[in-house]
């Protein structure tokens, strides 16, 4: 903001006597400038901003004369600041100043417009001058912090220093950012700093946006600065003010902070970019299997990459995987600066976290789905799936984990609905049966066992696929299954029958369970058409 308030020029620079006559509500307006009105002017004349500096008789010297309303409305439309006449004030125009919201001030009788207007401008000219050499030094006050590579924590020091406010940076949800200090109480306006951070247009700006939030029914306000990188809004930079008192200086501060901020990510970002490059490159070749062991090992010495030490391989992958892979590798990273020696590394199949489990930790899979619920609450994603292989050492075990992990985030997208985290450990008889599910043995198999009574189920709204797989669950108890199903014994014992009538099988048989069971193994995985939704159990999770 570069103008004075209508208020603060009440206060200074217009003359004792002056009046508000109507419109009070509309003092806090910003002044950019004042227009001597001799007489009423095309409404480009008019800009935003202005205050309106006009006679008691202009009105009546057009031709035809003008309505005050009719002044009011073209002030409005142009988005004056207010209006200051000389003159008596005719009564009814107070009303109706206060019914527009626009404040009319009454001169005292004998002010010069033409030195009013002069002594104004002189006033925002010096105004805005002083504020552009605060903004100036705040600037190089932020700046030299951003630079000096002590990092974010540095520059809410000196925000908190040069305001005196408590100051904090937290992401796109309102999280306190990863590794920096919270707030020192619950700040207001969490909820619509959230949804504001989410309007922000992405386009570049000359100036961070700046926003106030509150006041709460403690009377506190939360002044935000937008952190953006790539035309996205990545955090707010905020000013906690107990009072709810809010000075320009404050405002300017949490502007350069946040740019400073930006600038610090993105340094980090670009370092990140550099070295990954060559790490990046080397990681994925392990991951792939693609270098033989020696010469995996050989280059890790070289870029003293942990590869012999036990380590689990985690892949996460987003429902629009090629529009979230850039922002969610490098949520990864902020997320993971916990872990020692973990790496992040975007692949084909997904974002490769590579990570040694953390002592006290008996799965890795627990650290991994904390790790997923972050991400998904930090970026806003609708569902995120993750699998996670085994803990093993060497460029050879890195590579399985790999291929583990990259199998079961399979097996989450495909059976158990995408969001949320599964490790190979888990996938039981799944490990065999998922890679053959384009086999036409598979389909062969399924169709021999179980088609004829699928599709009995369909053609004649039966549930004999429920039943069957209550039956086992049950470990072929036929009291528990039918309280398991809710259904008479009786109603229980013609069902199985029907069953072994239609797929020729006997539940008696060792064999004859076997099969069956393997079957319906094989129905959730299998690409069929005719397959009822949700049918069939996948692994558990």
């Amino acid at each position: 903001m570069r103008g004075v308030s209508l208020r603060e020029l009440l206060e200074s620079t217009l003359p004792p006597g002056t009046r508000v006559v109507g419109g009070g509500g509309g003092l806090d307006r910003e002044v950019a400038w004042a227009t001597l009105l001799r007489t009423i002017p095309a409404r480009t004349a008019i800009q935003r901003g202005d205050l309106l500096l006009f006679s008691a008789d202009l009105l009546a010297m057009r031709e035809p004369p003008i309505s005050f309303s009719a002044l009011l409305e073209l002030a409005l439309e142009r988005e004056a600041a207010g209006l200051a006449m000389v003159g008596p004030v005719p009564e009814g125009w107070g009303p109706l100043a206060d019914e527009a919201g626009l404040p009319l001030l009454a001169l005292p009788e004998g002010t010069s417009l033409g030195d009013l207007a002069n002594q104004i401008a002189r006033f925002i000219t010096a105004r805005r001058e002083a504020l552009y050499e605060i903004e100036r030094e705040l600037q190089r006050r932020f700046q030299q912090a951003a630079l000096a590579g002590e990092g974010l924590p540095a520059i809410l020091q000196a925000l908190t220093e040069v305001t005196g406010k408590s100051a904090w940076l937290e992401d796109t949800q309102g999280a306190p950012w990863p590794d920096l200090p919270p707030p020192p109480e619950v700040p207001p306006g969490q909820a619509e700093r959230r949804a504001w951070l989410r309007r922000l247009p992405l386009r570049e700006e000359a100036e961070p946006s700046v926003a106030l939030f509150g006041p709460d029914a403690r009377g506190r306000v939360c002044l935000a600065g937008a952190v953006l990188l790539d035309r996205r809004p990545v955090g707010a930079v905020c000013l906690l003010s107990p009072s709810g008192k809010i000075a320009e200086r404050d405002r300017f501060a949490v502007a350069q902070a946040a740019a400073a901020c930006a600038l610090v990510l993105l340094r980090e970002r670009s370092l990140w970019t550099a070295e990954a490059r060559v790490r990046g490159e080397f990681l994925a070749q392990v991951l792939r299997g693609e270098l033989p062991e020696a010469e995996a090992r050989r280059r890790a010495r070289i870029l003293n990459e942990p590869i012999e030490e036990p380590m689990a391989v985690a892949v996460f992958r987003a429902p629009d995987a090629e529009g979230h892979a850039g922002h969610l590798a490098e949520a990864i990273r902020r997320l993971t600066t916990r872990f020692p020696r973990c790496r992040v590394q975007p692949m084909a199949e997904g974002i490769a976290f590579v990570f040694p489990p953390p002592g006290g930790e008996s799965e890795p899979e627990a650290v991994v789905e904390g790790l997923r619920a972050e991400l998904v609450r930090a970026l806003g994603l609708p569902r995120l799936a993750a699998g996670v292989g085994g803990v093993y050492a060497g460029p050879a075990g890195l590579a399985r984990s790999f291929r583990e992990a990259v199998q079961a985030l399979q097996m989450v997208e495909a059976l158990l609905g995408g969001d949320r985290t599964l490790a190979y450990s888990r996938l039981d008889v799944y490990r065999i049966l998922y890679p053959l599910r384009e086999s036409e043995v598979l389909e062969e198999f399924y169709e021999q066992t179980l088609g004829s009574l699928e599709r009995y189920d369909r053609e004649h709204h039966a549930e004999l696929i429920p039943t069957l797989e209550a039956f086992f669950a049950c470990d072929g108890n036929l009291q528990r299954t039918a309280e398991r199903l809710f259904l008479h014994r009786n109603s229980l014992a013609y069902r199985l029958r029907r069953i072994q009538e239609i797929t020729g099988m006997d539940l008696r048989r060792w064999e004859d369970c076997f099969r069956l069971q393997l079957a319906l193994k094989i129905r959730p995985i299998l690409r069929r058409s005719h397959a009822q939704p949700g049918g069939g159990s996948g692994p558990r999770a």
